[in-house]
């Protein structure tokens, strides 16, 4: 009987120390498994904090463009600066043929104004002037030399004067008539024509200025062909054969348009096979056409095309934002959500720049808006009222 009491007690045991060790083992699992879910949502947190929320509708206001990523041929590049010349043969000026007071022949003349050859631009006045009509006085005194000239000749032909008067009165008379050519026959005004079709490059008298004859008063440049020439620094020589094409910048263009010579009908002149003397550069220059608003004389950010490379990544530059001299893009994660992704930057030809690193074949990246994306990032949302 003890000895069944005793074996009783000893199964009691057991059972209490198993189930303790059960229990044990199940809260530690417990734990674990907490832990797991712990990390497994703290991750999830760090996960949404790497994201830019921007629904689609939001990207719809805003004008945002996704492209997806594929290689595509690049050409090298080499950066230069220019200079945006008149073509040969295509520029002209406009002269006063008369001496006196400048008016505009119509309405106001404006640089870059389109004129036609024949064009009235200009009346220049003599009446006004206080000496009179210079014209007319150059024309008077012309036939006062040629009637002491007649008198001359027959004084000199009666032996009345000598050989030298006689030449003192002829070279009066041909310095009173080529005055009297310069300055024009005696009419009190006189219209002033474009020689050449093509836009008013520069005027160089205003409304009320006195001119003389032979004056320039205007250059009218031809739009339809004008002239790049890129100074091309010598440490490229080597490339210079195969440069076939470019894309520039004007300086003073604020908005930063870059302008495609493809797309201007343009080609290539010519390539300098030295340089000059004491310049250490080599020009290139190219021709095209002139839309209007580009202003020749004007210097211009060039971008000079050589071999094609291919399955290059590249994006259009608008898609890059810089800060702190770090460049990134924005890649379309969701639907909703963006991220923004650092790169490395190669070259860039004016409106495409090659990415080196930071992207894959694949990604979809913000090739328009991205500026935008970025507000979001700070601001949690798109500015109100900010839409294109």
């Amino acid at each position: 009987m003890h000895l069944h009491h005793t074996l009783l007690s000893i199964t009691a045991l057991a059972v209490m120390l198993f189930s303790a060790c059960s229990k044990s083992h199940e809260s530690h699992d417990h734990d674990h498994e907490g832990d797991e879910q712990a990390a497994v949502s703290a991750e999830d947190h760090q996960h949404a904090a790497d994201e830019i929320e921007f629904s689609a509708e939001q990207a719809h206001a805003a004008g945002v463009e996704v492209t997806t990523l594929q290689p595509t041929d690049f050409s090298e590049v080499i950066e230069v600066s220019g200079q945006v010349l008149p073509a040969s043969g295509a520029e002209a000026t406009v002269t006063a043929t008369m001496a006196g007071i400048a008016r505009f022949a119509g309405s106001a003349l404006t640089e870059g104004q389109a004129v036609s050859a024949g064009q009235a631009l200009f009346v220049v006045n003599g009446k006004p002037m206080a000496d009179g009509n210079p014209a007319a006085v150059a024309q008077s005194e012309a036939k006062a030399a040629r009637l002491a000239l007649d008198r001359a000749e027959k004084l000199s032909a009666e032996k009345i004067i000598s050989q030298r008067e006689l030449e003192e009165a002829r070279q009066r008379y041909e310095a009173a008539v080529a005055t009297a050519q310069s300055l024009g026959n005696a009419a009190q005004s006189r219209s002033i024509s474009a020689p050449i079709g093509g836009y008013l490059k520069t005027l160089l008298v205003r409304p009320g200025d006195y001119v003389s004859a032979g004056q320039a008063l205007a250059l009218v440049t031809q739009s339809k062909r004008v002239q790049l020439r890129a100074d091309v620094p010598e440490r490229y020589f080597g490339m210079l054969p195969r440069i076939s094409t470019a894309n520039f910048r004007m300086a003073y263009d604020e908005s930063d348009n870059v302008y495609s010579l493809s797309q201007l009908g343009g080609r290539l002149v010519s390539k300098g096979r030295a340089s000059s003397t004491g310049d250490a550069f080599v020009p290139v220059i190219f021709e095209f056409n002139n839309q209007g608003s580009i202003v020749s004389g004007s210097f211009a950010q060039v971008f000079l095309q050589g071999s094609v490379r291919h399955g290059v990544l590249a994006i259009p530059s608008e898609a890059i934002t810089e800060s702190q001299g770090i460049y990134f893009v924005y890649v379309q994660h969701h639907a909703d959500s963006y991220r923004r992704v650092e790169v490395t930057l190669g070259s860039s030809d004016g409106l495409r720049t090659e990415i080196r690193s930071g992207l894959r074949p694949g990604d979809k990246v913000v090739t328009r808006g991205a500026t935008l994306v970025r507000l979001a990032a700070n601001a949690t949302a798109v500015p109100e009222g900010h839409s294109h």
